[in-house]
């Protein structure tokens, strides 16, 4: 595993984090046993998206057998922005503290509120909490433009943005001018679901054979490499490339059984095959022409 550091925050964390979501039906001791295999794989960041009594269990009883400081643990709050209130705060505070048994949380990760500040009193409350180091950071995640106000208030710490092959100057540009401020990124949405089915005509159909003769894109940037590389797969190739780009802290991973923790650890610590990422960036340019050409049509 390799580690990154996270920001300002003077913490060091794994590559990739894994995500524990309620959408698993894992049992309690399957959730102990995920999380044992990802820290016997390096991993040291986790983002608890779920509160089943079945998640809650197994992560405190997977964290307790660990140092606390060795760990990097964010909370991921569900509810929208314009929801978020004190008793919101509260609840989260109380599943985090009394039922994962931890002291505190290293992030508090939001979604964006889409203005310039958070509600009142869910600002007073987390503002209270981060004086007192129960929660150390405040991450907002979004996929556009952050209130510039927002990210000057002090709470902000982190950025979670998607990122992948496919991103465009949009998203890359909100990455960098993240790292300008100061703030820490984590990477999701790696694998995007426009790229997961690889046999869907509408992303993936080569052009009639009337536009290759008047486009000279036409044969250039296919992902059929997502499927034809060999030893890896297209989830593999994915990760790869999102781990290729240094501004981000961590790419967020979501994984159900220990051999994907497993296989997803590993292309930590491998580099992509010769030739794929020329391949991703002609498919990148090749989708930007095109639709421009569209635009102009």
């Amino acid at each position: 595993m390799r580690y990154r550091p996270f920001g300002a925050s003077g913490m060091t964390v794994s590559a990739i984090t894994l995500r524990l979501s309620d959408q698993s039906r894992l049992r309690a001791n399957e959730w102990r046993a995920l999380i044992f295999t990802a820290i016997e794989n390096g991993i040291n960041s986790f983002q608890i998206d779920g509160v089943s009594p079945a998640l809650l269990q197994g992560a405190a009883e997977a964290f307790a057998s660990i140092e606390r400081h060795l760990l990097f643990l964010t909370w991921q709050v569900r509810d929208e922005a314009e929801q978020l209130t004190r008793d919101v705060v509260d609840t989260m505070t109380a599943s985090a503290f009394d039922e994962l048994g931890l002291d505190y949380l290293d992030l508090v990760l939001l979604n964006d509120p889409l203005g310039p500040e958070l509600t009142p009193s869910a600002s007073t409350a987390l503002r209270a909490l981060h004086e007192r180091r129960v929660v150390r950071g405040l991450g907002v995640a979004s996929r556009g433009e952050v209130h510039p106000s927002l990210l000057n208030s002090g709470l902000v710490t982190a950025l979670s943005s998607p990122f992948n092959l496919s991103s465009g100057w949009a998203e890359r540009n909100r990455v960098r001018a993240a790292i300008v401020k100061d703030l820490a990124v984590i990477g999701e949405d790696f694998w995007p679901q426009a790229l997961r089915d690889t046999n869907s005509k509408p992303a993936f159909q080569k052009p009639s054979l009337w536009r290759r003769r008047n486009d000279p894109l036409a044969d250039v940037g296919g992902y059929e490499f997502l499927t034809g590389t060999q030893g890896w797969s297209a989830e593999d190739i994915c990760l790869g490339y999102a781990l290729t780009e240094p501004s981000l802290s961590t790419v967020r991973i979501t994984a159900d059984t220990k051999a994907e923790v497993e296989r997803l650890a590993a292309v930590v610590e491998r580099d992509l095959p010769n030739g794929v990422c020329a391949q991703i960036e002609m498919a990148r340019f090749s989708a930007q022409e095109r639709e421009r050409a569209d635009g102009r049509h």
